[in-house]
């Protein structure tokens, strides 16, 4: 039976991963930016979150010259629960950056998407992938579905939210009414939020974040806040100020982001694609949500399975966005993505993960 710590903790991570992704980008323009000025900081910083990164994916060369050239690109975003006893993937988030019209694209990957392995006929839920695959099987497998190459990767775990605000300063709110909230430790009414404009720490930009219940739109009006928590820790991030705390930044992030972008990556991509970062576009694929008995659990878990006619779409505009012409690729997509050996997927008949995929926990946050 899992403690109510945990629970607390799961609960948490539900809407801390709706906001920390759409910064990850930012991030990465940032660290570039102060190549040149912290070296060496900058230096010790790619080779901690680089370190554990497959060997398989470790060499992108080929994307060197592709971003020197200006070409698009894409990234996949993992954040990663390990809160228990196995590691979940579950937020999947897929960017892709186009620096000739400026612009970033957003898709988020349900958790609870329901898939079917690859060489099998055993159902999932996506948030499997990772526990099952690792990095690079879930990497295949999200280029497989969504139809296009991907060409780095991050993975970020829900621990830097609180850091991260702190370390540039605090952030900007408008709130539209007064309430009160718990903080990260669970302490009930221990967040007061007041109506109004207001700079707020990381522990306040958290609690003004997760609040639903006393928001008369529910769940909307916490979406909205949190767009305007992204947008306001943006800011930030890329404002001058950003320098005078530029070791808090790393230091907030060090120990939770693992990504294969090198350093020299980076750097081109913070001096030519920054003006992108500015105009970020969240896309969202429509579905609907259901009840599915799994075998292998013994158990109807809640699922969400997207309509195919919106999948469709978003691969297009995604397609179109990386400057791919058709559903095969004009270009080649070896040199475009990371290399993908789909047919190379384990069998899962007698596979002996221990993933546990409990019920989707909805319950409320105040």
């Amino acid at each position: 039976m899992r403690s109510q710590k945990h629970t607390h903790r799961k609960k948490r991570n539900k809407w801390i991963r709706r906001i920390i992704y759409s910064v990850v980008l930012i991030v990465f323009f940032i660290l570039g930016t102060g190549v040149g000025y912290y070296g060496s900081e900058i230096s010790r910083f790619l080779g901690d979150v680089s370190r554990n990164t497959p060997e398989e994916l470790q060499d992108t060369s080929e994307q060197d010259a592709r971003l020197e050239e200006l070409h698009p690109f894409s990234v996949l975003l993992m954040g990663l629960d390990d809160t228990g006893d196995t590691r979940r993937s579950d937020t999947l988030i897929v960017a892709t950056i186009n620096p000739n019209v400026d612009s970033v694209k957003l898709v988020s990957i349900p958790r609870d998407t329901l898939i079917t392995l690859p060489n099998s006929d055993r159902q999932e839920k996506i948030n499997a992938l990772y526990t099952i695959y690792g990095v690079s099987g879930t990497i295949d497998f999200v280029e497989d579905y969504m139809d296009i190459p991907i060409s780095y990767y991050a993975t970020l775990n829900f621990d830097g939210l609180v850091d991260l605000v702190n370390a540039v300063g605090g952030i900007t709110v408008d709130a539209p009414f007064s309430f009160t909230v718990q903080d990260s430790n669970e302490n009930m009414d221990a967040i007061q939020i007041e109506e109004g404009i207001q700079t707020v720490d990381g522990e306040h930009a958290l609690g003004y974040a997760r609040m639903r219940k006393q928001d008369p739109r529910g769940d909307w009006g916490r979406q909205e806040r949190q767009r305007e928590v992204i947008q306001s820790l943006a800011d930030e991030l890329l404002s001058f100020d950003t320098f005078a705390n530029f070791s808090s930044i790393l230091d907030a992030i060090r120990n939770n982001l693992q990504t294969n972008l090198s350093g020299r990556q980076i750097w081109t991509i913070a001096n030519n694609y920054t003006e992108a970062a500015q105009n970020v576009e969240t896309l969202e694929i429509a579905g609907a949500a259901d009840t599915v008995y799994f075998p292998r659990y013994g158990l109807d878990l809640y699922v969400w399975e997207p309509y195919e006619e919106s999948l469709e779409e978003i691969k297009t505009e995604l397609r179109e966005h990386l400057e791919l012409s058709d559903s095969t690729g004009s270009q080649d997509e070896s040199e475009v993505g990371l290399d993908k050996e789909f047919e190379n997927f384990p069998s899962t008949e007698d596979s002996d993960d221990s993933f546990s995929n409990p019920q989707e926990d909805d319950s409320t946050t105040e």
